[in-house]
C-alpha cells in the first residue's frame, strides 16, 4: 500500500484538553490505535488547528482557559456541522455536560474517562468496525 492510500485510511483526531497529563494519555492511546493526532490546549488553539488541518473527529474537555469547550462546540457546529464531537468533563459539571448535549455534541462523557468506552465511541462515530 502506498503512502497516499495509507494516509486516506488514517482518521485524524483533534484532542482538546488543558491538562497535559490527560492530553498525553489520550495522545498515547489513540496514536497507538493508528489515528493521526492533533492537539490543542484550549478552544482557541483547537479552532486554529481546524482551520488548517483535515480533522475527522474532535475530543474536547469543557472547562478550559481562553475559549472553553462549549464555545468550541458552538463554533464547530456553525462551521463544520457534520464533524463528530465528543465532549467530556468532570461529573461536577453536569450543567455544562447537558448544555453540550443540547448544542449537538455526539457524545457527552463524564471524567474519569473510560478509555475502552471512549475508543468504542470514536470508532462508532468514524464508522469503523472493531
Amino acid at each position: 500500500m502506498n503512502a497516499a492510500a495509507l494516509e486516506q485510511m488514517t482518521a485524524s483526531l483533534l484532542i482538546v484538553e488543558d491538562e497535559p497529563l490527560v492530553r498525553d494519555l489520550l495522545r498515547t492511546r489513540f496514536g497507538g490505535e493508528g489515528y493521526a493526532i492533533h492537539e490543542g490546549e484550549d478552544g482557541r488553539s483547537a479552532l486554529r488547528v481546524l482551520e488548517r488541518e483535515r480533522i475527522d473527529l474532535v475530543l474536547t474537555d469543557i472547562v478550559m482557559p481562553e475559549t472553553d469547550g462549549i464555545e468550541l462546540l458552538v463554533a464547530i457546529r456553525e462551521k463544520w456541522p457534520e464533524l463528530p464531537v465528543i465532549v467530556f468533563s468532570a461529573p461536577t459539571n453536569q450543567l455544562y455536560l447537558e448544555v453540550a448535549r443540547r448544542l449537538g455534541a455526539d457524545e457527552v462523557i463524564e471524567k474519569p474517562l473510560n478509555l475502552e468506552l471512549l475508543s468504542a465511541d470514536v470508532k462508532r462515530l468514524l464508522g469503523r468496525n472493531g
